[in-house]
């Protein structure tokens, strides 16, 4: 296993290279999709893409970026002022890289930013049958630490 430690982050998908974090969907919810910058916007100009993973036990991870907490909702991930959600980040080998998915499962749910889509979608997470299992690299993610 290879943990990640507490401390500042960018979170990267490895399809896109794009750095996630929040933009406003609908301030009137206090509610934040978790995203990359859409085409009219240059990544600077997201409100924040500074994450803060605390390391709570084993794979489990509190995932926050600016204020808010990360939590998969209808289908997408969200990181709205309340609310909290544990995230499992498990290291595939495969991939030399993360897999990102809710703790709960019967069926695993990760992140992913597939296509044209500017919003992290929360979908199962297929894989090769192979040792070690391969993971398609839109639902791969990099984590670049930046500080404590």
């Amino acid at each position: 296993m290879t943990q990640l430690k507490d401390g500042k982050y960018y979170i990267i998908n490895r399809a896109s290279g794009a750095r996630v974090g929040v933009s406003p969907l609908d301030p009137g919810f206090n509610r934040w999709a978790v995203g990359k910058a859409p085409h009219h916007l240059e990544e600077h100009e997201l409100p924040a893409i500074t994450w803060v993973l605390t390391h709570k036990q084993g794979d489990l991870y509190h995932l926050q970026v600016e204020g808010g907490s990360a939590i998969g909702e209808n289908g997408a991930v969200y990181a709205p002022p309340k609310g909290e959600q544990l995230w499992q980040i498990l290291y595939r080998e495969g991939n030399k890289a993360y897999t990102i998915e809710k703790e709960e499962k019967p069926v695993p749910l990760g992140w992913v930013l597939r296509g044209e889509d500017t919003q992290v979608k929360l979908a199962p997470l297929p894989s090769t049958k192979s040792i070690p299992p391969q993971f398609f690299s839109t639902d791969i993610w990099e984590f670049k630490h930046i500080g404590k």
